[in-house]
């Protein structure tokens, strides 16, 4: 069975998918899926710094979102939909985020590199703080992240609540998960923001309860 040990070595979403099932130091979750379209998967992230937390991954390997191939983007767009609209009747209207990875140097602060978006059910504004930092560019379609796969450029990509969308271009070097700090910390809970320190498998089976007949 998987142990933390696992999450940083061989890809741990490729064996999830492969054997249907979460394991974790010792314990069976099952499966975890909510959602599957023929190419991705939606189930709650380990990490849980609030219940409803979601994760959008590709069912093949891809280091980002950036490198899915070009016919999968208007599968990804409706099921992007069906997370918002469940999540926004359900808990909130989520954000969208994606630490963008380009090559195992260019990580753009994510710790696993299997192509996955997150979708956090919160009410809060990171734009500006991220603003601060990076320059950003409006983007409409998902489709567009491939630009920076493309020239290499590893990236961060948010949609807020409202819809809006924006990709940040970011250095080689980058703290990891940049985003998670950002919403901890602005949720009042910033010893949440590492999954490998806080799992939130409680918030998790509560999720999986909770959304397991809404899509």
């Amino acid at each position: 069975m998987l142990s933390l040990k696992d999450f940083m070595g061989d890809c741990p979403y490729c064996g999830e998918f492969e054997k249907g099932t979460f394991q974790l130091n010792g314990g069976d979750f099952g499966s975890r899926m909510l959602l599957e379209s023929e190419n991705f998967l939606v189930f709650p992230t380990l990490g849980q710094i609030v219940e409803g937390y979601l994760l959008i991954a590709s069912k093949k390997h891809y280091i980002g979102i950036g490198e899915v191939p070009s016919g999968f983007y208007p599968e990804l767009e409706e099921v992007q939909k069906t997370v918002k609209n469940v999540l926004t009747e359900n808990y909130s209207a989520p954000l969208f985020f994606e630490h963008g990875p380009t090559s195992e140097t260019r990580k753009g602060g994510c710790c696993i590199e299997h192509a996955h978006m997150h979708a956090v059910p919160v009410r809060i504004d990171i734009l500006d703080d991220i603003k601060q930092h990076f320059e950003c560019r409006r983007i409409s379609s998902l489709s567009e992240l491939k630009e920076n796969y493309a020239r290499g450029m590893s990236y961060l990509f948010l949609e807020t609540g409202s819809g809006e969308r924006y990709v940040f271009d970011v250095p080689e070097v980058f703290p990891s998960q940049y985003i998670r700090q950002l919403i901890a910390v602005k949720l009042g809970k910033p010893e949440r923001w590492d999954w490998r320190t806080c799992w939130g498998l409680d918030e998790m089976v509560r999720t999986i309860d909770k959304l397991k007949e809404k899509f």
